[in-house]
């Protein structure tokens, strides 16, 4: 009994397992699945733009503010009454160059004229009557020459005479007297001569001066009509009519609209561009502080339409940089402010000035100032937007990306210029203009059909 129940506690559990093993025989087995094939890498699809050989050179952009050229402050010469005062004589009015500002009370200056001109007159009676004098003194010598020729020869003779004793010693020093008498009479008035000689030289000197406080007074007479001295606007007048000024007294302060100035800041890497090579080897004909006369354009923004004057960066403001923008001060000169073009949306030229275009540049009118320089070497643009934030190029070659970082030339007017050749890029290039998702040097690019 024990042995079978031994027994069947061995047998049994195989009994079962063999069982299990069998029914899981019978029930068969599944087909493996089938196995796809991983499909190939997929080239994205991106938008790219042509990086093109940049001609024409490069503009600097900067920003800057008109300032007049000059203000001229006129101001009395002559002291006296404002008698009449211009109705264009007004801040804000537009003057003439030649206009009649002011008219200062003239009677005092014409009085002065009037007696100045009699003075002068009257010098030139007396040098007449000199004259008259120094001729008949001349005619006076000649017979005091002729009057003492002949006592020489008469007291010549006598001393023979007396000689020989044909004559008595008395009548010899009688002619002996004479001879003396004429040679003092002809050296009186000899002496005579000499003395009207100085006397009109005198004279002369008075006429001279006569003329020359002539001069003075019919000069400030003329002062006595304050004129506009260039064309422009009238900014400041401090004086009224019937007002009395005297000499040096300010009147009206005048800005020259015949041309204008921007003033602007430069850095000094754009200044550099803009030397270029004039100072390369020691041979510049350049000051230490000068600027090379350089074209620009100047641009005013009123609204959405765009206004350009022709312009001329001229000179460096002060001397050295600023110290807190460490920016070069400059002055960009506009010689003909009136003549504006308006520019279309595209940035050409439009045939006709637009309704409410403004007549010329005014002060304090916030400009963009492009200076226009060549470039020292080729290079090549693509546009600011497709610069990664980190400066990298995406360009794609050979359908596959290629990144590059280059170090920019100069920014601006929506560009980037970069050298041609340096780091890799070339013109022609299509650089990637979309946004790229965990970009890698070789992925698969395909670019967009426009």
């Amino acid at each position: 009994m024990n042995l079978l129940r031994t027994l069947f506690r061995w047998i049994a559990p195989l009994v079962v397992l063999g069982g299990a093993v069998a029914i899981f025989m019978a029930m068969g087995s599944q087909p493996p699945p089938l196995r796809k094939t991983a499909d190939g890498p997929i080239a994205l699809s991106v938008k790219t733009v042509a990086a093109r050989a940049l001609a024409g050179g490069l503009d600097i952009e900067a920003d800057g503010v008109v300032v007049p050229l000059r203000e001229v402050t006129l101001a009395a010469e002559v002291g006296g009454r404002v008698v009449e005062k211009s109705e264009l004589c007004k801040a804000g009015h537009f003057v003439k160059k030649g206009s009649v500002l002011f008219r200062i009370d003239p009677r005092d200056y014409e009085l002065d004229v009037a007696r100045l001109e009699r003075e002068l007159s009257q010098a030139g009676l007396l040098i007449e009557e000199i004259d008259e004098e120094i001729s008949q003194n001349a005619a006076t010598i000649d017979l005091a020459r002729q009057q003492l020729d002949l006592a020489r020869k008469e007291a010549a003779r006598l001393g023979g005479l007396k000689a020989d004793r044909f004559i008595s010693e008395g009548e010899h020093e009688r002619s002996l007297r004479d001879e003396l008498t004429a040679t003092n009479t002809l050296t009186t008035l000899t002496g005579q001569n000499r003395v009207l000689a100085k006397r009109r030289n005198r004279l002369q000197e008075a006429q001279g001066l006569a003329g020359t406080m002539l001069e003075r007074s019919r000069l400030d007479l003329a002062r006595t009509q304050v004129v506009a001295p260039v064309d422009g606007v009238v900014v400041e007048d401090t004086v009224e009519q019937d007002s009395f000024v005297a000499k040096g007294t300010p009147l009206v302060t005048v800005e020259d609209t015949s041309a204008a100035e921007i003033r602007t800041s430069l850095r000094m890497d754009e200044v550099a561009r803009i030397w270029g090579g004039l100072r390369e080897g020691g041979n510049s004909p350049l000051a230490a502080h000068d600027i090379p006369d350089t074209p620009a354009k100047v641009v005013f923004r009123l609204g959405d339409k765009v206004f350009e004057w022709d312009g001329l960066l001229s000179r460096q403001e002060g001397r050295g940089l600023d110290e807190k923008t460490r920016t070069l001060p400059c002055r960009v000169i506009v010689k003909a402010p009136d003549q504006l073009r308006a520019l279309d949306r595209y940035g050409a030229p439009m045939a006709t000035l637009p309704p409410g275009s403004p007549g010329s540049l005014l002060r304090g009118m916030f400009v963009e100032v492009r200076v226009q320089v060549e470039a020292p070497m080729p290079l090549v643009s693509v546009p600011q937007e497709v610069v990664r934030p980190s400066g990298d190029l995406f360009v794609v070659r050979d359908g596959k990306l290629v990144i590059l970082r280059p170090r920019p030339f100069h920014t601006g007017n929506g560009i980037v210029a970069f050298e041609q050749g340096i780091d890799g890029l070339q013109a022609g290039d299509r650089v990637v203009a979309s946004q790229l998702s965990n970009p890698r040097e070789g992925m698969l690019l395909s670019e967009e059909t426009p």
